[in-house]
């Protein structure tokens, strides 16, 4: 695949990844903001900022204002960051000792990750190994919303994404992709994309290999959205791919087209299927394709804003490789 055709996948995906961004955290306010609150003042957040300060007892109801209250106006950003000292003590209270307090500050730091790059930056200097550390605890809350802020922190610009690999959190969080808890999964996943997205070709090829072996084994509903970003790296080849997995994803892909095209799987799955560029793989999947009368669903899909973009792509891609596949002629009718 030439460089101005990978480059350009890799534009849509940063600007997919941006709008995902943007969408959680809406979602993030709509569900945890209480159903009956207006906004909070700015007095109470700045009393809040001064209280983590000044290392002053702060209750449980005081920690939940503020986690609502970064997600609804990033006003309240700036003054916990301008507060000198709050932010460690938003990192004293996420390693405390009483669970409940635990979840709440590191859902304030999680909203916190979803500033701008400068804030992603003071987030991840000053919390970023207790986030890592706070992978392995047992309490579900906690584990995956520390997964989800190292995401947001390594999508929110290449410095803090660049310190947190230092501090080792994608040696951790590849470890963690076999856990059993499945929302840690699912978590962890969230992060590792946001960490391949921005560190494009500079993802260490030693994690490259240990993702690609272990992502046969997790949900293609889950998982797909990294496995294309990781098939744009320029070290990656079809080597990674078996057939046993190729055939997994293409089970996938045939039943999410007849279910529902608005699912954004459907792009990723099709993207990767174009990055493979291998006549052999191409073969197969073109037969398969054939042999499950999924060509006037192609069709169809070649027609869907959103989606026609990438199926375009994988059968141009196919089409140079495997022009006199009976696939085409079908196609062609």
């Amino acid at each position: 695949m030439d460089e101005e055709a990978i480059e350009n996948i890799r534009e849509t995906s940063r600007n997919t990844l941006v709008l995902n961004r943007r969408k959680h955290r809406d979602e993030v306010a709509d569900v945890r903001r209480s159903m009956h609150s207006l906004r909070t003042n700015s007095d109470t957040i700045t009393q809040i900022a001064n209280k983590l300060k000044t290392k002053a007892p702060i209750s449980l109801p005081e920690l939940n204002t503020l986690k609502n209250a970064l997600i609804d106006d990033p006003i309240n950003v700036e003054v916990v960051l301008h507060t000198h000292g709050a932010l460690r003590g938003l990192v004293r209270e996420m390693t405390g000792h009483e669970a409940n307090k635990q979840c709440a500050a590191v859902g304030c730091v999680c909203n916190l990750a979803l500033g701008d790059a400068r804030a992603g930056y003071a987030v991840a200097k000053a919390a970023g190994p207790y986030l890592i550390a706070a992978l392995d605890n047992l309490t579900t809350e906690y584990a995956v919303t520390s997964a989800w802020t190292l995401g947001n922190l390594a999508g929110s610009g290449p410095k803090a994404c660049d310190l947190l690999v230092s501090q080792g959190s994608i040696a951790k969080l590849t470890d963690l992709l076999i856990s059993n808890n499945e929302d840690t999964r699912e978590g962890v996943l969230y992060a590792l994309v946001r960490f391949a997205h921005q560190l494009r070709d500079e993802f260490r090829m030693e994690y490259l290999h240990r993702i690609l072996q272990t992502l046969p084994n997790l949900k293609m509903a889950a998982s797909s959205q990294l496995l294309f970003i990781l098939s744009c790296h320029r070290d990656f080849t079809n080597h990674f791919i078996t057939e046993e997995f190729l055939l997994k994803i293409l089970r996938y892909l045939g039943v999410s087209i007849e279910k529902s095209i608005e699912n954004p799987n459907i792009v990723y799955l099709f993207r990767f299927l174009a990055n493979l560029n291998c006549i052999e793989v191409f073969s197969i999947v073109l037969s398969n394709l054939l042999a499950n009368n999924k060509v006037n669903v192609l069709k169809k899909l070649m027609e869907t804003e959103n989606v026609s973009d990438s199926v375009l792509w994988f059968l141009g891609n196919a089409y140079k490789c495997c022009s006199n596949h009976e696939f085409f002629a079908v196609l062609l009718r």
